[in-house]
């Protein structure tokens, strides 16, 4: 610890003046509107279609695919307590326009809340004080958690992850507990491994459901070591981090690239203070955790974290990872998904996308890593 210099005033002046000087104030690089609401729109107006998929693709990553009909299945596993509408809705329309059968899986297996700011057109985004959610967004969130309809019925009868994947056995469970553990869960990754992909969706929820399952974990590694790209979406990255190997205990991103909310975008002061009257929605002051610092210790010296703040997109692929930044970032999330399935080796191993349009490979300057 750094030894105190000068007068107790002296000290409390030079922590003022290096917090202040550190205080970042990046440019927003698109228009003071939701990123995402042109493509929610053709979600809802129903022209957005296989062709337009494949286009969109190209745009932004430079890949051109060959999507054979009837693909396969994806899996979707949302928090139940406060998911944001368009990180589930826009992320599985992609997979569905490209021809895969979507399932849900909720951590009980309970139809999930949505967390109601997220399909409010006048909430303002608290670090920017920028609209987030467009009327598309809107419309196309009230017909998932619109019960009656059919994507609301999908959400009515999700699978239980609980059910499906045991949990990791307690100390008071015994020794007697391995071998059922062992058993019913190498039952539920066999089952599992028919999905050619799954993403984690996002929102407060993801922080009471998702964050400390170990039902969920044994899912991720299960996809990495059969290649298969698994995607979090804003704080569900701080779930797809998580995910260790058992026996070392070394989390499997290390020596990864990720993006996820930066310090001057995560919710911080009261700023996560937003209940919807009548709509479940999650009442805390700040996050529990800063995604940034998270995953800079998570990756490790040879990974490193990626967020380009201001760009109406963010979102990186390195290996099977896939990461997105924030809320509308499921949508390019879900493109690199499709990318890496059916595009080759197009798709370099590491790519950055960091705004409306093609994206790159990483340079060194980009990635910030942990300090030893």
């Amino acid at each position: 610890m750094e030894e105190a210099q000068g007068s107790p005033a002296e000290v409390a002046e030079r922590i003022a003046q290096s917090h202040a000087r550190a205080v970042v104030f990046p440019k927003m690089e698109f228009e003071d509107k939701a990123p995402v609401g042109d493509i929610a729109q053709r979600m809802v107006d129903g022209t957005f279609d296989k062709d337009f998929l494949i286009s969109e693709i190209e745009r932004f990553t430079g890949v051109k695919v060959d999507i054979p009909d009837n693909p396969g299945k994806v899996l979707g596993v949302i928090p139940e307590h406060g998911y944001w509408s368009s990180e589930l809705t826009l992320t599985d329309r992609v997979f569905r326009a490209a021809g895969y059968e979507v399932d849900f899986v909720t951590p009980r297996g309970e139809r999930p809340f949505v967390y109601g700011v997220s399909t409010d057109t006048t909430f303002k985004d608290q670090a920017w004080n920028a609209a987030q959610v467009s009327p598309a967004e809107a419309a196309l969130g009230g017909q998932y958690n619109d019960p009656t309809t059919d994507d609301g019925q999908r959400l009515n009868t999700p699978r239980s992850l609980d059910a499906w994947l045991p949990s990791t056995p307690r100390p008071h469970d015994g020794e007697e507990s391995r071998e059922p553990f062992r058993e019913k869960l190498a039952a539920g990754l066999r089952e599992a491994s028919e999905y050619a992909a799954m993403f984690i969706v996002g929102g407060a929820g993801a922080y009471m459901d998702l964050g400390g399952n170990t039902s969920i974990r044994p899912l991720i590694q299960l996809m990495v070591a059969l290649e298969r790209p698994v995607a979090g979406i804003c704080y569900g990255v701080g779930v797809l981090i998580q995910a260790t190997d058992p026996e070392t205990a070394v989390p499997l991103v290390t020596g990864r690239l990720v993006t996820g909310h930066s310090e001057q975008d995560d919710y911080t002061d009261f700023t996560a203070n937003v209940v919807a009257e009548g709509e479940y929605s999650p009442n805390y002051g700040s996050a529990v955790f800063t995604l940034e610092q998270m995953i800079k210790q998570y990756t490790g010296p040879e990974g490193g974290f990626l967020s380009k703040n201001g760009t109406p997109y963010m979102a990186v692929a390195d290996g099977p990872f896939i990461s997105a930044r924030t809320t509308p970032d499921g949508y390019p999330a879900a493109l690199l998904t499709l990318a890496r399935l059916h595009g080759g080796d197009q798709l370099p191993a590491k790519f950055v996308i960091d705004g409306d349009g093609a994206g790159h490979e990483p340079t060194p300057e980009e990635v910030k890593r942990p300090l030893l």
